[in-house]
C-alpha cells in the first residue's frame, strides 16, 4: 500500500469511529438529552466521513466531486454550533432552531447546484469563516454566563463545568483550517492528516464530556429582577448578613461537599437571587469561592500541618472536595502554592 492510498484507510477509520460512538451515546441506558445531541452529531460525522469513500471510487476523485463534497461538508459547522449552544444553554436544540440553523446552508447548496462553479464555492467558503466566527463568540459568551451561573451557586461543579469549551475551540479552529487546506489542494495525505485530527479532537470532546452533568439556567420570570444600580444596591439591606457566616462557619456546612446555594436559601430564608446578590455586591466573590476558601483555610491548611501523614486524596475528602483535581487547584488559587509543596 501506498502513501496515497492510506487515506480511504484512514477515512474508513473515522467513520467507523463516529458510528460507534454515534451509537453508544444514542444506546446509553441512562440517557441525557445532551446524550442524545451529542449521539446524533456523531452520527452526521459519521455519514460526512463514510460519503468521502466515493472519492477512491476510480474516476471519482476529481475536481468537480471534491468541489461538491466541500458544500456537503461544509453543512458539520451546524453539528459544531448545536453542540457548542447545548454546552452552553441546555435544552436550546430543537428541530426549529436546527432548520434557522440550516436555511442557509440549504440556500448556498441549491445554489450551488444551479452554478457549480468555484466562485461559488469561494464565496461559501467565506461564509462558512463568518458562520464559525459568529457561533464561536456567542458560544464563548453563553458559556461564560452559564459557568458564572454554576459558581453563584454550587460548590461543587466537577461534573457541570464547562470552562473547557475554550480549549476545545482554540483546537478546533487548525482542523477546520486543514479541512480547507484538503478541500482546496487535493492531496490524499493532507486528507489522511485530517481524518487524524478529527478524531483526536472528538475523543478530546468525549472526555470532557463525560459524566457531564448540565443545569437548566432559570428564565428571567422565575427570579425578581435585581437591580444592579450601584446607587440603589449601595443602600440595599441584607437581614442575613453576618448571621450566614456564622451558621456555615460554626456548623462546619462547607464541609458537605454538595453544599448549594439554594442549601442556604432553606436555611436563610431569603431568595436565591437576593442571597446571589449578596455575594456578588457584599462579599465580592461568587458562593463557589466563598466555600472553597472556607474549606481550604479552615480545614485544608489545619490538616495539613497537623497530619503530615495523611494523604492528598484523603485530605481533599476530609475538606470537602469531591476531586484531588478541584483541591488542588483551589489550595493553589488561595494559598499561591501547591498542596504538595506546602506539605513539603
Amino acid at each position: 500500500m501506498g502513501i496515497l492510498d492510506i487515506a480511504p484507510f484512514f477515512c474508513g477509520l473515522a467513520t467507523a469511529y463516529f458510528a460507534t460512538n454515534a451509537y453508544y451515546f444514542l444506546r446509553l441506558a441512562e440517557k441525557t438529552r445532551f446524550n442524545k445531541v451529542l449521539g446524533l452529531v456523531f452520527a452526521w460525522w459519521a455519514i460526512a466521513n463514510g460519503k468521502d469513500l466515493i472519492l477512491w471510487i476510480p474516476g471519482y476523485y476529481s475536481e468537480p466531486i471534491l468541489r461538491a463534497i466541500s458544500m456537503i461538508d461544509g453543512w458539520s459547522a451546524i453539528s459544531y454550533a448545536v453542540l457548542m449552544f447545548e454546552l452552553s444553554m441546555p435544552g436550546w436544540t430543537s428541530w426549529r432552531r436546527f432548520g434557522l440553523l440550516a436555511l442557509p446552508f440549504a440556500l448556498f447548496t441549491a445554489a450551488y447546484a444551479i452554478c457549480p462553479t468555484q466562485t461559488m464555492n469561494d464565496i461559501y467558503m467565506s461564509f462558512l469563516v463568518l458562520f464559525g466566527l459568529i457561533i464561536f463568540c456567542v458560544g464563548l459568551y453563553k458559556a461564560t454566563v452559564y459557568i458564572r451561573y454554576m459558581r453563584e451557586n454550587y460548590s461543587n461543579i466537577d461534573n457541570m463545568d464547562i470552562s473547557w469549551i475554550s480549549t476545545v475551540c482554540i483546537l478546533e479552529w487548525p482542523i477546520q483550517g486543514l479541512w480547507v487546506l484538503a478541500s482546496m489542494i487535493g492531496v490524499q495525505v493532507v486528507d489522511s492528516i485530517y481524518y487524524i485530527t478529527s478524531i483526536a479532537f472528538w475523543q478530546v470532546v468525549i472526555k470532557y464530556c463525560h459524566n457531564l452533568k448540565q443545569i437548566q439556567l432559570p428564565s428571567e420570570k422565575e427570579e425578581p429582577e435585581m437591580t444592579s444600580d450601584p446607587e440603589q444596591t449601595q443602600h440595599r439591606v441584607y437581614p442575613f448578613a453576618g448571621e450566614l457566616e456564622r451558621i456555615v462557619e460554626d456548623e462546619k456546612l462547607f464541609l458537605n461537599p454538595n453544599l448549594s446555594l439554594s442549601d442556604l436559601t432553606l436555611r436563610m430564608r431569603t431568595n436565591r437571587t437576593y442571597l446571589s446578590d449578596y455575594f456578588s455586591n457584599v462579599r465580592n466573590e461568587t458562593f463557589y469561592d466563598y466555600i472553597n476558601a472556607l474549606r481550604i483555610n479552615r480545614m485544608s491548611v489545619h490538616l495539613l500541618n497537623e497530619h503530615p501523614e495523611y494523604t492528598l486524596e484523603y485530605i481533599a475528602t476530609l475538606s470537602g472536595f469531591n476531586s484531588l483535581s478541584t483541591f488542588r487547584r483551589a489550595f493553589k488559587k488561595f494559598t499561591g502554592t501547591s498542596p504538595r509543596d506546602f506539605k513539603g
